[in-house]
């Protein structure tokens, strides 16, 4: 049993169009929210960043290991991604490297969703 096709009404002529009556938002900082929504477009940079959002105090890069089914060099990768983005900082400590939320990460994406 096929839908019955809803044909639309036809749009205004082309030579008729105009920009629209709310401007664009001149103090949008799109290039930091644009960084933001890349640097969370892989699964598991969210997760990531959702276990250092909740984790009480930064996780050392050998915390994270465990929990991710990928290679190290994997792992430091989408971490340094993050970082890139301004979401995670990054402490060294010897050998080690210790993560945790950048103060403010999540201010301009809030912001722009709220």
């Amino acid at each position: 049993m096929s839908m019955p096709s809803t044909i639309s009404p036809a749009g205004p002529p082309a030579a008729s169009c105009a920009a629209p009556s709310t401007p664009l938002d001149a103090s949008l900082d799109t290039e930091r929210i644009a960084a933001v929504g890349k640097a969370l477009a892989e699964p598991l940079r969210v997760d990531v960043l959702d276990l250092l959002r909740r984790h009480n105090g930064p996780l050392c890069q050998c915390q994270l290991i465990p929990l991710f089914d990928v290679p190290q060099s994997t792992l430091s990768h989408h971490i340094n991604k993050l970082v890139d983005a301004g979401l995670v900082t990054v402490e060294r400590r010897h050998r080690w490297a210790y993560y945790s939320i950048a103060p403010g990460a999540f201010d301009d994406l809030t912001g722009w969703l709220s």
